[in-house]
């Protein structure tokens, strides 16, 4: 262990160490806090998906007797769930754009304008667009319910717009 020196400024390693024990006890005391704060959050989000899924259940019960299949409901549902996630890391990512200084926003903005905000236009979009239209007879049924509701969810153009083919929904 490195010797402490004492000087007129400087505190001497008992003194020092009261610092470093309290400043322990103090991130102890946190940790124990945060433990307990996850365990009750924990136990209110399983009573919190408990009673959703419960309602979900009749929900599909009923829709079975109606003879609606529920992995198109399931699906549906995963498609809009995976739309408001997207709006809302396109409204994340716009106010990062927004958050930046003058010149540097109008340069992004028109970097973007460049680049176009069309997804399927790159490579990586372009290709699961691909797949996607390519594979429709590989597809299991809840992706091509999935695929199928957000065709369905788009028109014509937008589809086509976002590399799908021009084929209607």
């Amino acid at each position: 262990m490195t010797a402490i020196h004492e000087r007129p400024n400087r505190a001497s390693p008992s003194e020092a160490g009261s610092f470093v024990e309290e400043f322990d006890r103090l991130e102890q005391d946190r940790e124990e806090k945060i433990r307990a704060l996850d365990a009750e959050f924990k136990v209110k989000k399983r009573a919190i998906q408990k009673a959703v899924n419960d309602d979900q259940k009749e929900i599909l019960e009923d829709a079975k007797k109606h003879g609606v299949n529920k992995g198109v409901i399931r699906a549906i549902v995963d498609a809009q769930k995976l739309k408001r996630k997207a709006e809302a890391m396109i409204e994340r990512a716009d106010g990062k754009v927004d958050g930046l200084e003058d010149d540097d926003r109008e340069f992004a903005v028109d970097i973007r304008t460049a680049l176009g905000n069309d997804f399927a236009g790159f490579g990586l979009g372009a290709a699961a667009v691909e797949r996607e239209e390519g594979d429709d007879d590989k597809q299991d049924e809840t992706t091509a319910a999935v695929v199928a509701a957000v065709k369905g969810s788009m028109t014509d153009e937008e589809w086509a717009k976002a590399g799908g083919s021009a084929a209607p929904h």
